[in-house]
């Protein structure tokens, strides 16, 4: 599996950033202007301290967004779990969501995010979480 297929993408990275996230990631998206265009490259943490005058972003890795990503989230007077399903049942996606059984009766906290690779998933629902007030960048766990 290649390495861009472990993390966040470029665009999600740069969200988590835009919403207070401060992380410390094993691997970083290096974005350069190069002639009016811009380019994105995967590097290490111990490459980033050779380059001058670039943007990085924290690109958290499967592990560490595992990490990040709360598996219970309270909302009001329900709890609601982290759920996830990868592979052929329901295609070759990877899926995650926060579910409740309340009187036998699911309940979703979001839709189920549905993207290519396990990371983006874990990514974008960390992404809606975030978004819609549900954690805030200093509860969750770094």
């Amino acid at each position: 599996m290649r390495l861009e297929e472990q993390v966040c993408s470029m665009e999600q990275a740069k969200k988590l950033v835009d919403l207070g996230l401060q992380l410390s990631t094993c691997y970083y998206w290096l974005e350069q202007g190069n002639v009016g265009m811009e380019t994105q490259t995967l590097l290490s943490e111990s490459d980033i301290t050779s380059i001058a005058d670039a943007h990085f972003y924290p690109a958290p890795t499967v592990a560490e967004l595992g990490i990040l990503l709360p598996t219970e989230i309270t909302d009001e007077d329900e709890d609601y779990y982290l759920q996830g399903s990868i592979g052929d049942r329901r295609g070759e996606f990877f899926y995650i969501w926060f579910q409740s059984a309340l009187d036998n009766i699911e309940w979703e906290l979001f839709p189920a995010i549905e993207k290519d690779t396990e990371a983006e998933a874990r990514a974008e629902a960390l992404i809606w979480l975030l978004e819609n007030g549900m954690v805030k960048p200093e509860n969750l766990r770094l």
